[in-house]
């Protein structure tokens, strides 16, 4: 797809860099065949792992994709990972190549998994410790990958155990893209400004420009909104993605200047639950783009989406029976299990969500023990337990209430927060479990009687503020708070 849009649109923008520097199509197809090239000459052949550790630029895609053009796979890990999990995981996935950074080499002191590779790669060389990252060269050709042996490995954020491998296959990535592109509807007429890298790849499948954030994306909730905004005002951006996080600290901006950004057409939240008063204020920053609402997993992305409009209308008034994020997407089935007995439940009763199809992950990569606590095979079909619990109503639409695992008694989490939130002065809730009983923490001035009344919930704790996840800095960090509240028992 790379080398079509390369000969359809050869001068077209493909990535543009924070300050400018710009690659198009036609250039990026030939930095991606020279660093194959160049990996040939070094002796890494097909079917090796080839671990990427450079920021988010050219580099990183011309790297990335120029290991999957030789047939190779290319390896990318979340930066934020714990680095002892993180060397467990790529221990087993075994590594031949390592290319990165300068700093990045540091990494090989410290991780097992990264010593003695076939092959070091530095952004600018290292003598004779490892090549220079080529950027011209005689192009490589294009192989079919080993057999059984994925385009792309990715890894789950590992927050309470050790990172599980993620295997991409070409087909797997394709049936993604022709979901993706379906049901969001990015084409070449767009320029996307993306905040999570593989999402990047479907866009330029797409054939749309590539706006590569200007940040540190490692903690989405730090980047600077003024340069984001003159990225998206300097580039004409039509389409952005990225967590709750993201878009507040964005739309925070716009609204407190008081610009509200017209040519953008469409944006996707999602990661976490997204609350009212985010989708009312991107309505309000944003008044020409459709905002959907998108759910899914590492495992399979997406899953469902819901609008912006419905969201407002008929699903927040009812956020105490759940958090609705709409309706699956075609060619994913769903099926809602009780999560102890294995039957699908009746409607309105909730259960684990599984998912199956053609861009739903099948299995974990070398990891025969994670498979058989997350994967059910029914003939040839391959079920993937998500550990989410929901409901689906009459209309077919799904309802989550929180995290299998989380659930405390009979209580599940997004319900009993979203109760905690209409409290006056609750900024946000979020509830844990200490010593086998359920304790609700906040944020704000609310009232701890009123919030026991409304929840009913005995413990209330006010906290200074509630743990989130690294990536998405939106997601309660549940094994945090649990570690927090029990110092005040």
């Amino acid at each position: 797809m790379l080398r079509a849009n390369a000969e359809r649109w050869p001068d077209k923008p493909a990535l543009i860099e924070p300050g400018g520097v710009g690659c198009t199509f036609r250039a990026l197809r030939d930095r991606v065949a020279a660093f194959s090239g160049a990996l040939d000459r070094w002796g890494l052949r097909e079917g090796a792992h080839v671990l990427v550790l450079l920021p988010m630029g050219i580099d990183l895609y011309a790297a990335l994709l120029g290991a999957t053009w030789g047939g190779r796979t290319a390896v990318l890990v979340d930066p934020s990972a714990d680095r002892r999990r993180l060397d467990m995981a790529l221990t087993r996935v075994g590594l031949h190549a390592l290319v990165g950074i300068r700093k990045a080499h540091l990494l090989r002191l410290t991780l097992r998994a990264l010593r003695g590779l076939d092959l070091y790669v530095a952004d600018g060389g290292l003598g004779p410790v490892a090549r220079k990252l080529p950027r011209t060269g005689l192009p490589g050709p294009l192989r079919d990958p080993v057999e059984g042996e994925p385009a792309l490995i990715t890894f789950t954020t590992g927050t309470t155990g050790v990172p599980k491998a993620i295997g991409r296959s070409h087909r797997f990535l394709l049936a993604q893209h022709q979901v993706l592109v379906s049901h969001m509807g990015i084409g070449p007429d767009d320029v996307d400004l993306p905040t999570l890298p593989v999402f990047l790849l479907n866009s330029l499948a797409a054939g749309a420009t590539c706006v590569l954030p200007d940040g540190d994306l490692r903690d989405v909730s730090s980047l600077d909104p003024d340069r984001l905004l003159a990225q998206v005002a300097a580039h004409r951006v039509t389409t952005t993605s990225g967590s709750p996080a993201f878009f507040r600290t964005l739309v925070d901006r716009v609204l407190e200047r008081d610009s509200p950004q017209e040519r953008i057409t469409r944006l996707f939240v999602g990661g976490a639950r997204v609350r009212a008063d985010l989708l009312r204020d991107m309505a309000r920053a944003f008044p020409s783009a459709s905002v959907q609402v998108v759910y899914g997993s590492t495992e399979a992305e997406p899953i469902a989406t819901l609008d912006a409009d419905t969201a407002l209308s008929e699903a927040i008034p009812r956020e105490a029976e759940g958090s609705c994020v709409g309706t699956p997407v075609p060619g994913i089935r769903v099926r809602l299990v009780d999560p102890d007995g294995h039957a699908d439940v009746p409607e309105g009763t909730p259960g684990e969500v599984w998912v199956a199809g053609a861009h739903v992950n099948r299995g974990y990569y070398r990891d025969p023990s994670a498979d058989a606590a997350n994967k059910v095979r029914d003939g040839e079909t391959v079920w993937h337990r998500t550990g989410d619990a929901a409901w689906r109503d009459p209309q077919g639409r799904l309802w989550l209430v929180g995290r299998v695992s989380e659930r405390v008694g009979p209580h599940y989490p997004f319900r009993v927060e979203a109760l905690a939130e209409q409290v006056p002065g609750v900024v946000r809730a979020a509830l844990a479990e200490v010593d086998g009983a359920p304790v609700l923490a906040f944020t704000g001035e609310g009232d701890a009687e009123a919030l026991r009344e409304q929840t009913g919930i005995d413990r209330v704790e006010r906290v200074e503020q509630i743990p989130v996840d690294p990536r998405h800095r939106a997601k309660v960090d549940r094994a945090a708070l649990e570690a927090l509240l029990a110092t005040r028992s």
